[in-house]
């Protein structure tokens, strides 16, 4: 049936709209390291310029020894920050208070577009990143802007598009751990003005950063294939149609976790099973969307699947004692139609839509354990089905008085319907089995207001207040259907600002302040008897405040430098975990830094030679609720020095090239194995890593 809808739709998208990912603004000054300013004045959001702070990353950023997928977008952009989840193909962001649940319960707290085609799970979005035009980040709510809406804000990733003008590119990049990355795009017409192609794809590979001492293995090795068709075909100046195709596969050893008073340290453990997990996504979407000078219709109809079968050493040591398990398979539809003004000189700007997106998502998850002899071996496993289904309309409009004030409004109402059917079972053991399916639905008004007002041409300043909302749902990792349920998360943004351009469009300098009360916030927390798995509850009242500056300025030809801050402070204010009875009133929000920092300089030297340094800080975290762990501020070097021509550059990199040592996640197992060590399993960033890459194009 949903095979038939998807066809369906995207033969009626067909008859009526398109979608074309607009070009890079010629007359906006744009540096090659990171720009900041408002939305581009000819991209499909162009209403979001009003009372709205965005960030935008240059394409040249997203290379090997840079931002290689979207794990690594975090040090990058203000008060963000991207941690390892279950692994590190599951990424989990941390925005300005919010941050994701480890093993994918929950609505994402920011949404996420790859060319149009939302990421509405917390599954599939980690992605390999490679022929990138360039990635916004649209800060705070965006109820009226984007069908896939997150209260953290939007990452808009846009890729480079097939047009009439052929193009090829391609690099090889070397490095140690054996690192090998091979990636190659192709794009150009096949009928001259209607019909062109565009292709491109991506291999790597390196050995594991991590040496098992029991077994004298290397076992966190990764291989990646990633690739992407888009078929574009524009019969009219007016409309313009594409075809996408794309998928991805990682196959990954050990997922790497320390296990304190037992492990040598973060890189060096002792376990008897080396363990893997192998992930394959892969998806189709129809665009399509007409224009003329008043308007602009644009149709998106995406389907994607993602699986992931894991299985790791979960007793943490080299005793046979317990395997864990979980094989997740994703099926995800969505369809989203936008409307708005295309007019920039009218002084009324508006933008209204309608969004569905249903997501089937089934799973087995479990354990075995090793040391209950025949034949009634513990092996415990929960089968679930999760589905989600959301309904949204949205719209936003901002209105602009005396060419000095731009007063925005907009308004988004969301219907989310959320199953669940379980069955908790051991078929080689006589106990009982759990079986329970339960439906609910939740439904959400969420309004924007902003103000603007621009004191001079290269100076503006606003504030808004908007509201954010995160859906309701189940926990498959809970035995009783009663306390399976989560309740839905709502917050209220406030945000004041400025956005400032200097010395003729050569020096940026942004800065903004934000509060936010959130009511029920999502809390995720390890199920002690099944670490594969987790539960969310609700804290009733959690409160974050803070700041960030963004600067960008080349005081030369020769000379690049860009600087992004970012300071938060994010309390529970009332929050007692319900299973455990545990209050945490007062402690700071786990995985939330003090401060983000990023600085960078690049010198363009004579002959075409240049240099590049980056340094990313990232301030405390706690690891865990009761604030008993700590990951301490920590800072990252990375450089780059290459030769470039116009077809041709070729340059060496390093990566966090001082090698600090740090955690990007911790899984709190502490109430399930009193009698071992301290079980906060800990996860490692990346070590040290440098190559040499040689990139060509035509």
């Amino acid at each position: 049936m949903k095979q038939i809808l998807f066809y369906a739709l995207m033969i009626a998208a067909a008859s009526a709209f398109a979608q074309t990912n607009p070009p890079v603004s010629s007359s906006t000054y744009r540096l090659p390291t990171v720009t900041v300013y408002g939305a581009q004045p000819d991209s499909t959001q162009s209403v979001a310029q009003a009372a709205n702070s965005v960030t935008v990353l240059s394409g040249e950023q997203v290379r090997p020894g840079g931002i290689a997928n979207t794990r690594e977008l975090g040090t990058y952009l203000p008060n963000v920050t991207v941690f390892d989840a279950n692994n590190d193909r599951s990424p989990k962001f941390s925005v300005r208070g919010l941050r994701e649940n480890n093993f994918a319960t929950g609505d994402p707290a920011i949404g996420f577009y790859v060319d149009d085609i939302p990421y509405t799970d917390l599954n599939s979005r980690g992605l390999a990143l490679f022929d990138v035009e360039q990635i916004e980040f649209l800060r705070g709510p965006q109820p009226g802007l984007f069908g896939a809406n997150g209260p953290g804000g939007v990452i808009n990733i846009v890729t480079r598009q097939p047009s009439d003008e052929l193009e090829g590119r391609g690099s090889v990049t070397l490095g140690n751990y054996d690192q090998q990355i091979y990636e190659a795009s192709l794009r150009g017409p096949i009928v001259a003005e209607k019909l062109s192609l565009g292709l491109s794809g991506l291999f790597s590979r390196r050995e594991g950063f991590v040496h098992n001492d029991f077994l004298d293995t290397h076992p966190d090795d990764k291989e990646t294939l990633a690739g992407r068709a888009q078929l574009r075909w524009t019969p009219s100046e007016s409309w313009d149609f594409s075809l996408v195709l794309h998928g991805q596969k990682f196959n990954d050893g050990f997922v790497p976790t320390y296990y304190r008073g037992h492990d040598k340290d973060l890189f060096s453990v002792k376990r008897d099973f080396d363990g893997y997990v192998d992930t394959e996504t892969w998806g189709t979407a129809f665009k399509g969307s007409f224009e003329n000078e008043a308007v602009k219709v644009t149709s998106v109809t995406s389907y994607r699947n993602w699986r992931q079968d894991l299985l790791q050493d979960f007793d943490f040591t080299e005793m046979r004692v317990r395997l864990g398990f979980a094989k997740p398979e994703l099926d995800q539809w969505s369809q989203e139609l936008r409307v708005q003004s295309n007019d920039e000189t009218q002084d009324l700007k508006w933008l209204g839509g309608l969004y569905f997106s249903d997501s089937r998502l089934e799973n087995e998850t479990g354990s075995v354990e090793l040391l209950v002899p025949p034949p009634f071996p513990n092996r415990i496993r929960t089968f679930s089905e999760t589905e989600a289904n959301t309904y949204a309309a949205f719209g936003q409009a901002t209105y602009t008085v005396w060419d000095k004030l731009d007063l925005t409004a907009g308004l988004r109402f969301t219907y989310d319907n959320r199953s669940l059917a379980r069955d908790r079972r051991n078929p080689f053991h006589p106990a009982p089995r759990v079986i329970y399916d339960t439906e609910d639905h939740f439904t959400d008004v969420s309004p924007k207001f902003g103000i603007t007002y621009h004191c001079a041409d290269n100076i503006e300043t606003y504030a808004s207040i908007s509201r954010g909302y995160q859906s309701g749902g189940f926990n498959t990792s809970n035995d009783s259907e009663a306390g399976a349920k989560f309740n839905p998360s709502h917050s209220w943004h406030y945000e004041i600002g400025s956005k400032t351009r200097w010395l003729e469009e050569r020096f940026f300098v942004n800065a903004a302040l934000f509060y936010t009360d959130f009511e029920n916030y999502q809390v995720y927390r390890i199920n002690n008897l099944d670490p594969s798995t987790a539960y969310l509850v609700n804290a009733d009242s959690v409160r974050s405040y803070g700041a960030e500056l963004d600067m960008t300025v080349r005081p030369c030809q020769y000379l690049d430098l860009s600087a992004a801050f970012g300071v938060t402070k994010t309390e529970f204010d009332d929050f007692t975990d319900p299973n455990n009875a545990q209050n945490f009133d007062g402690n700071d929000v786990n995985f939330v830094p003090d401060f983000t920092a990023s600085f960078a300089a690049q010198l363009n030297l004579p002959c075409n030679f240049y240099a590049r340094a980056e340094y990313q800080a990232v301030g405390n975290y706690y690891l865990d609720e009761a604030n008993s762990a700590k990951q301490t501020a920590y800072g990252l070097v990375n450089a780059r020095i290459g030769y470039q021509q116009e077809h041709f550059e070729i340059y060496v990199f390093g990566r966090n090239i001082f090698n600090k040592e740090y955690v990007n996640n911790a899984l709190d197992l502490r109430n399930s194995n009193p009698g071992f060590a301290d079980q906060l399993i800990r996860q490692p960033g990346d070590p040290m890593t440098f190559g040499i890459a040689l990139a060509g194009k035509f």
